[in-house]
């Protein structure tokens, strides 16, 4: 019985678990194209909700590139945290942009799932996971 015990232990440690598994690298790259001056708005969110690192915006003919430092996911995180919201008077199609946004972070993993939840006056708010 004790030489079970033993070996379960010694099992369970040299065995990696999901909670000992290397922890998420950090990323830096192209988020999307968004319009123009929507991706300095959308990066300064994202570095105030603490998804993002550090941000830059590179300005080109179809819009604003947003690109983003942050830390990986390939699982959820915990809670759900609020990115940003797009109202309509900031953005033409704010439910458009939420999911833009939403699905660019997805595909490159700077969150692993994400919904968009309408509010007031159409206006979007990107939740995250």
């Amino acid at each position: 019985m004790r030489g079970a015990i033993v070996a379960g232990i010694v099992a369970a440690v040299l065995t990696p678990a999901a909670a000992q598994a290397a922890p998420a690298r950090a990323a830096v790259g192209l988020l999307g194209t968004y319009g123009f001056g929507r991706a300095a708005v959308i990066g300064q969110s994202g570095m105030e909700a603490g998804i993002f690192r550090a941000y830059a915006v590179r300005s080109g003919f179809a819009g604003d590139d947003l690109l983003v430092s942050y830390q990986t996911r390939t699982a959820p995180l915990e809670e759900e945290t609020v990115v940003y919201t797009a109202a309509f008077n900031q953005v033409a199609d704010p439910q458009s942009e939420c999911r833009k946004v939403g699905a660019d972070g997805v595909a490159r993993k700077a969150w692993a799932s994400f919904r968009c939840r309408t509010g007031f006056v159409p206006s979007y708010t990107l939740l995250v996971r």
